[in-house]
């Protein structure tokens, strides 16, 4: 699949999970595909997909994606994101803060015949834990 189709499905993807349309966002992924950086206690493949997302939404209903870069190389599409959320429901068992979330991460999709079979992701786990309380505060020097 040439390189702008892989893009496009990106940003088609990234427009329907903005919309709240999990199972649309979801089509761009092959039933198999393979997850890293996401926790590991997930099931594998699609279900675990739709889990760690239905968990993410259940805590963070508001939750939108702004993305800053999206590039492809050959089949690979990488993009550099911001997770924007409210935490107005429990999530990894810490009760809502009602605090605005706002938290950078790179993700790099694989495609293969139009799916993505394979997904990386990288975010501040840290940053994004301390902004609900469930982590100490991260100090940044500018």
């Amino acid at each position: 699949m040439p390189e702008v189709d892989n893009l496009n499905a990106v940003k088609h993807a990234i427009e329907l999970f903005n919309a709240k349309d999990l199972d649309g966002y979801l089509e761009m992924f092959d039933k198999g595909v393979l997850f890293h950086g996401l926790s590991r206690r997930l099931k594998p493949g699609l279900p675990g997909l739709r889990d760690y997302y239905l968990q993410l939404r259940q805590g963070f209903p508001d939750m939108r994606l702004g993305s800053e870069d999206l590039f492809a190389d050959g089949e690979k599409v990488a993009n550099r994101y911001t997770f924007f959320g409210t935490h107005r429901g429990e999530y990894l068992g810490i009760a809502p803060t009602m605090k605005l979330v706002i938290s950078p991460g790179i993700v790099i999709h694989q495609f293969k015949a139009g799916k993505c079979v394979e997904t990386w992701q990288s975010t501040d786990a840290l940053g994004f834990l301390s902004q609900i309380n469930a982590a100490p505060p991260v100090a940044v020097k500018r």
